[in-house]
């Protein structure tokens, strides 16, 4: 419940070590105004934690459960977290779940005044990180647990929660989430926005059906949407996300409007889950093609894939060269962005391929 009022790290892509942000409430016990921060500090190996880590760590949390929350310590296999987080079980996806869990144990994180302590009932602070430890199987490892066993099925991964993490677990700090409705609103492409406001507003769905935000500190303090974006770009944002929720099932619709203060907020309406099960689920019908593209891509072997990755890059820079900077870009962070990139990039020149094939016959 801690890590869902802020965001585990910057929503878009960037070469800093550090994230701060820093929420303005009023306490009702002081009875005044009160700051809570949230420093993340990222390791000179793996950097800040990014969006795709939020989908990790709900699969960690997803395992966590069902091993009963019988031990900080748990085992699972990449491919059962694959599975949860409905990723494809190939080599890429394992790739990615490595660098998560490097950027997830390397993070500290110095909360301000911001923890709640829920056994205590009380505001801390608190500098930790969220694993102490994690063991990912490598392909020695499997390779030799196959020559002693003749199987590799029993060579199981694990991680280690933190102590400050497992005393919030243990104090019932948690909260059950739709998975269901999480791996609809994921299988968008640009889901990072999407998927951190629908955890925001599952939580203060709890007691009424509608919440309305300040947009500026939504986008900023809970999405993590960068301090420079324009209110427009904010607000676009935020209605592009909350769109998104309305055809998957989850938002019946979102309304704009100035508060008293002035500022502009975001009314979100929740759906009823009768319209939900009319509405049913909903698939970006812009996925499709895409997804065969990198399907393909991932099926060649490497020597192939730096193959036809330089020619889709060449072909592309001679036709659309904005593409491919946009491309390098972002190569270094890795992320949606780049992600998009990439498939835009290979997809096209396939399809360019496959004409010309097409011609030559």
């Amino acid at each position: 419940m801690n890590l869902i009022e802020f965001p585990l790290g910057p929503i878009t892509p960037g070469d800093t070590k550090t994230f701060e942000v820093e929420h303005s409430v009023f306490d009702r016990k002081l009875k005044r105004d009160a700051k809570r921060k949230l420093l993340i500090s990222g390791s000179a190996a793996f950097g800040l934690p990014k969006p795709i880590d939020d989908q990790v760590l709900m699969g960690m949390n997803l395992l966590t459960y069902e091993a009963g929350f019988q031990s900080k310590r748990v085992e699972f296999s990449r491919y059962r977290l694959c599975k949860v987080l409905g990723w494809p079980t190939d080599g890429r996806a394992y790739k990615r779940l490595e660098e998560s869990f490097d950027r997830l144990a390397g993070a500290t994180l110095k909360f301000k005044d911001s923890w709640w302590d829920h056994g205590e009932s009380v505001w801390t602070s608190k500098t930790f990180h969220l694993i102490d430890e994690v063991n990912l199987c490598s392909r020695d490892e499997i390779d030799r647990a196959r020559m002693r066993r003749g199987s590799a099925a029993t060579t199981l991964c694990s991680f280690i929660w933190s102590d400050v993490i497992w005393k919030s677990f243990a104090d019932g700090y948690i909260k059950k989430i739709d998975m269901t409705m999480w791996r609809r609103i994921g299988s968008r492409r640009r889901k990072d926005v999407a998927l951190r406001l629908y955890r925001i507003l599952d939580k203060r769905f709890y007691l009424k059906a509608h919440v309305s935000f300040d947009i500026r500190k939504l986008c900023v303090g809970t999405l993590g949407v960068s301090h420079g974006y324009a209110p427009s770009q904010m607000k676009r944002i935020v209605e592009n996300a909350s769109q998104w929720l309305v055809e998957c099932g989850f938002l019946r619709e979102i309304r704009f409007k100035i508060g008293a203060n002035g500022n502009a907020e975001a009314v979100f309406i929740k759906a009823h889950p009768r319209e939900r099960e009319a509405r049913g689920p909903s698939k970006p019908s812009s996925v499709a093609p895409a997804s065969e593209a990198l399907r393909y891509y991932a099926s060649l072997s490497v020597q192939k894939q730096a193959v036809l990755l330089e020619k889709a890059l060449e072909h592309r820079k001679q036709n659309h060269p904005k593409l491919v900077d946009g491309y390098h870009r972002h190569e270094k962070q890795q992320g949606d962005v780049f992600e998009s990139y990439r498939e835009q990039v290979i997809g096209v020149f396939l399809v360019y391929r496959k004409t010309q094939k097409a011609k030559a016959a």
